[in-house]
């Protein structure tokens, strides 16, 4: 089996730097179910946030991109801010029903 960290040393900081990016947008999103139905129809970029991390900065950006017939809100969090390995960065997403619930 062929070891990426051999032939390329730099990508495991990479992977290190999804792992953060994984980790904080996950406590973002389990803080934004917890919001009102209402907050969450705020534009995107009242929910936009920046915060630092070990002397680096990493953005969120957060919005309600759709709104199905029965009144539920699509919403996803976005965060970039890190080099990852072949550019890709974790998202978070939920639905939040008119009600308050919310499912994946």
């Amino acid at each position: 089996m062929i070891e990426l960290n051999k032939f390329f040393p730099w990508s495991q900081q990479l992977r290190q730097n999804y792992e953060i990016l994984q980790r904080e947008v996950q406590k973002l999103g389990l803080e934004y179910e917890q919001k009102s139905y209402e907050e969450l129809l705020r534009p995107a970029e009242e929910n936009f946030r920046v915060k630092m991390i070990d002397d680096r900065q990493i953005t969120f950006s957060a919005e309600a991109y759709d709104r199905l017939k029965d009144g539920t809100i699509s919403f996803c969090i976005d965060v970039d801010g890190l080099p990852t390995l072949w550019g890709i960065k974790p998202s978070y997403h939920f639905y939040k029903r008119p009600d308050g619930s919310v499912y994946y």
